[in-house]
């Protein structure tokens, strides 16, 4: 029993033991206590299912630093500095500004091949690639071709 039930179960025995009558009063007086004592039971119920909770969470919290432990050694803290155990993302990924919002977008090699083209995914607008195969002589960067004659 908590605190305020037993505040509660108090004053009923105190309204109990002045004989308060089932005058006007005497009936306010029983009916407030016993709204009192509603109160009181809702607050133990939501005191548990609080608490219950609290259980759920602690035990998620204790899953997920199991999970993390099997996912992250801690040799890989030492190896954060190392940059050779990371493949580079232009090798994976092609790089490309959108004509028509100028944001940076990312495209892998397989979507390259894809029939339905390029599409910018913030602004939903086609994007055209140009693929340098060094010898196209359209471009302004270096393909390694000689363009001298």
């Amino acid at each position: 029993m908590s605190y305020i039930s037993e505040k509660v179960a108090y004053l009923d025995g105190l309204a109990e033991g002045l004989g308060i009558e089932d005058d006007k009063q005497g009936k306010l007086l029983r009916g407030i206590i016993e709204a009192l004592g509603a109160i009181a039971e809702e607050l133990e119920d939501q005191d548990e299912a609080m608490n219950d909770l609290s259980d759920c969470v602690d035990d998620l919290y204790d899953e997920i630093d199991s999970i993390d432990e099997c996912l992250f050694d801690e040799d890989d803290e030492d190896d954060e500095d190392d940059e050779d155990d990371e493949e580079p993302l232009e090798d994976d990924f092609l790089e490309v500004v959108c004509p028509s919002c100028g944001e940076t977008i990312y495209f892998d090699e397989d979507m390259l091949d894809s029939e339905d083209g390029l599409i910018c995914p913030n602004c939903n607008e086609p994007v055209e690639i140009h693929v340098c195969d060094g010898e196209c002589g359209c471009c302004d960067e270096d393909c390694g071709t000689d363009d001298e004659e």
